[in-house]
């Protein structure tokens, strides 16, 4: 625990460290080639997925002079209201001017010097290569980790430098790659960059936040698979404490969720008042329906599942037990009517559940489906009807078959 309290201690004091070290002033101009005065230009840079105007001047006299008090290592754009735009990179001067006519003349930076003449000097017709980056560079390390990220792409650039983060085609490859929805795409990136690293730790926190968006249980998987490997152990530093209480309670009930997992015996009560229990069901397989009285959705499958049921029941060897999620009691039973329901089907707001199913399973949108066996295990999770028959029909056919 101790050692565990250290490294964040250091990830802090280095994150600290890295920010008060970056702040240096800058003085860059800008000559345009066509420039309407007063019009205005911008200065911006990146940091992942976001975007920053370090400055915005008017232009005077075809010049725009961007100057301010932080400006961190990395690749910038600066760019005018007609288009015109150039790319550079500042890391050892802060204080050049950029011609943009057709030589691209700049003085007082030789690292966007660099920079610029590598873009020119290759030849589209030629192979390039890795030697080719290196010798265009010319010494400058973070020019050569940019031009091997834009030539060569994401492997290219294997590097912890955090700098990389103020490339956006760095966020690009990785979102890529973190958004692939492959398990182990996604760990062969955290194993290049290191979850507990700059790069690591922001990455973690956007792909964190991508596969739990939306309550989508595709993702669940994923979402669970990075949570536990690279988050539980290392506490990542960039979220809030709520919104940390919020991830681990989403996760939580995600794992409630999962395949294989051993659902609770739900207990609610029928029309008659009197209790269902899913622990009466003696049928291989049941299906759990959570469904209300006024979603359209439910409206339209609950009969189709009812139906099925009527005339499959003993084909499937199933049961269906449902739970109406309102608390309006007459609405439910009057739909239920309507439909002519014949599964199990109970109401949440007759009371007396013997837990909250809708926080259990976190049931943000209906109709939320799971498909269990005999011993309360997790086969399917939220499946369309289609895919449900299609279950039964292998699940059937493969016993048959024993």
């Amino acid at each position: 625990m101790l050692h565990k309290k250290l490294l964040i201690a250091a990830l802090c004091f280095c994150a600290f460290f890295s920010a008060f070290a970056q702040k240096k002033s800058f003085s860059i101009t800008v000559k345009w080639q066509a420039a309407t005065d007063g019009a205005m230009s911008y200065l911006v840079g990146y940091y992942g997925d976001e975007t920053t105007i370090y400055d915005s001047v008017p232009i005077k006299k075809g010049y725009s002079k961007f100057k301010g008090k932080n400006l961190p290592d990395g690749y910038y754009e600066a760019y005018q209201a007609n288009g015109e735009r150039i790319k550079t990179v500042v890391c050892e001067s802060r204080k050049f001017t950029y011609d943009n006519n057709a030589a691209g003349e700049i003085e007082g930076s030789p690292e966007a010097l660099t920079y610029q003449l590598a873009h020119f000097q290759t030849n589209p017709y030629e192979p390039l290569t890795m030697a080719l980056v290196d010798a265009n560079s010319e010494g400058h390390d973070l020019v050569y980790k940019y031009l091997a990220l834009e030539f060569f792409g994401l492997d290219s650039c294997a590097s912890m430098d955090a700098r990389l983060l103020h490339h956006p085609q760095f966020n690009q490859f990785a979102a890529e790659r973190l958004q692939s929805e492959k398990i182990d795409v996604i760990d062969a990136f955290f194993n290049n960059y290191g979850p507990d690293t700059e790069i690591g730790q922001y990455y973690l926190g956007q792909t964190l936040k991508y596969y739990n968006m939306d309550n989508n249980v595709a993702y669940d998987d994923i979402l669970m698979h990075i949570y536990d490997k690279y988050y539980t152990p290392n506490h990542l530093q960039l979220f809030s404490e709520n919104y940390e209480r919020r991830l681990s309670r989403g996760i939580e009930r995600k794992r409630h969720m999962a395949l294989g997992a051993e659902v609770p015996v739900i207990e609610a009560k029928n029309s008659a008042k009197a209790t269902e229990s899913t622990a009466n069901i003696t049928r291989p397989l049941t299906v759990l329906w959570f469904w209300d009285a006024d979603c359209e959705d439910c409206l339209e499958e609950t009969p189709i599942l009812n139906r099925m049921y009527i005339e499959h029941q003993e084909d499937y060897d199933f049961e269906i037990f449902g739970c109406c999620i309102t608390d309006d009691v007459n609405r439910w039973q009057k739909v239920s009517n309507e439909m002519d329901i014949q599964f199990i089907n109970t109401c949440y707001g007759l009371g007396d559940m013997n837990y909250d199913i809708i926080d259990y399973f976190n049931i943000l949108t209906t109709p939320a489906c799971i498909l269990i066996d005999q011993n309360h295990k997790i086969l399917l999770r939220q499946f369309s009807l289609d895919q449900l028959e299609d279950f039964f029909n292998n699940f059937n056919q493969d016993k048959n078959n024993e």
